[in-house]
């Protein structure tokens, strides 16, 4: 949503294959075009549409797409890397891309039968989503129908289909929770988008009735998490497909907050630079504002490393083919949860020594703050969802 077209800070290229290189630089080069957009996307409420067709044309929304249909099979890595880059531009562009992108990776673990659907006709085919299961399907001959309100479907106005979330037996049974896969065109969106922050993402809601979905479009959560869909026998060529979802979708969305932190540090930085409080003080030589910026930048650093660190062991580890253990899945998960919440405290902390300046729409810091806060409602940025889990794993651990 905010657009400050600042640089971001890279990490080494030298080591990427030449082919990630090129990419990389394709996204680089959209966030000029980001920054100044990113007004319009917000007071839109959705993405230009010539921002989708740059994702399109720059090949970046096929990275986690099987060659099979025409995709490229990369490293989840270098997705997630553009998307932390992308945010230099516009959070909502870089919140949209994660979305559109990584379902790339879930439409490729459906059957074989589910992705023809998708991109047989169509390679360039894209899914938003709404996945927490907010009803239960009813089994019906050949497959199932689903009705039902679904919200938060980002990117949804530019998507062909949506991945929905559904019980296929009791409602709040977990062991039988499905995402099941439905055109868009069988499917209403309502125009609900009235936010705090990340207002470009376009997150609006999806209404089924009585939508029938074939027995094929269905993928159960558990394989998901187990790392055993029915996708990875189709593309057994793409170790991606046989990570546990876990594992790696905690690189997906984060990376906007943390470079978001980023951008809130330079912004800061170069407007208490040369700011005079009331006409007499000087901040920058106030201690109490220097050591605030130092606390806010630690915070920010240690969750830069945690999510560039993390995001290339869990590329090695995925690559290896190793089997990948719950309790890897679950310090991912912490150590980004964490790595975002970090970020909160230290764009809060900004804004404070940046005094009332924050509280205006137009303010670039203020608009940061409200992105990151908005992010921190995702089950992505979810304490009790990550850290009880990891928390149960110790003390069954040392109880055993």
């Amino acid at each position: 949503m905010t657009g400050g077209g600042q640089l971001p800070h890279l990490t080494d290229d030298s080591t990427l294959p030449e082919e990630e290189r090129v990419l990389l630089d394709r996204a680089r080069a959209l966030i000029p075009a980001f920054a100044k957009r990113a007004p319009a996307a917000a007071a839109a409420r959705r993405l230009p549409p010539e921002t989708i067709a740059e994702y399109h044309a720059a090949g970046i929304l096929r990275i986690l797409q099987p060659k099979q249909f025409g995709g490229r099979q990369g490293r989840f890595s270098l997705f997630s890397r553009i998307v932390e880059e992308l945010t230099y531009g516009c959070a909502s562009s870089a919140w949209v891309y994660a979305v559109l992108a990584e379902h790339q990776w879930i439409i490729a673990q459906y059957p074989e039968e589910a992705q023809i659907d998708v991109w047989g006709d169509d390679p360039q085919a894209v899914a938003s989503s709404s996945l927490a299961p907010r009803a239960a399907a009813k089994r019906v001959a050949g497959g199932w129908r689903l009705s039902g309100r679904y919200p938060f479907s980002s990117g949804c106005d530019y998507a062909q289909w949506a991945i929905l979330g559904a019980f296929l037996g009791e409602m709040g049974d977990p062991r039988h929770i499905a995402y099941l896969l439905a055109p868009l065109a069988e499917i209403e969106i309502v125009d609900d988008w009235q936010v705090l922050g990340l207002a470009g993402t376009g997150s609006k809601s999806l209404v089924l009735h009585d939508v029938f979905i074939p027995e094929h479009r269905c993928v159960m959560v558990s394989d998901l998490f187990a790392g055993t869909p029915p996708g990875a026998l189709v593309h057994p060529d793409y170790p991606v497909l046989r990570a546990p979802r876990g594992f790696l979708v905690s690189y997906s969305l984060p990376p906007v907050a943390i470079a978001l932190g980023r951008r809130a540090l330079d912004i800061a930085c170069a407007a208490l630079a040369g700011r005079v409080s009331r006409g007499v003080t000087k901040l920058a030589e106030s201690e109490v504002v220097q050591m605030a910026i130092g606390e806010a930048a630690a915070a920010i650093d240690v969750a830069t490393m945690l999510l560039h660190t993390g995001r290339e062991s869990s590329t090695a580890a995925v690559s290896s083919g190793r089997k990948i253990t719950e309790a890897e899945a679950l310090r991912a998960r912490r150590d980004m949860v964490y790595a975002q919440h970090q970020v909160s405290w230290a764009v809060d902390r900004l804004c404070e020594l940046n005094g009332a300046r924050w509280v205006y729409d137009s303010d670039e810091l203020g608009a940061i703050r409200r992105d990151v806060m908005t992010i921190l409602t995702h089950h992505a940025a979810s304490r009790q969802a990550a850290m009880a889990p990891y928390g149960r794993m110790l003390l069954t651990r040392e109880a055993g």
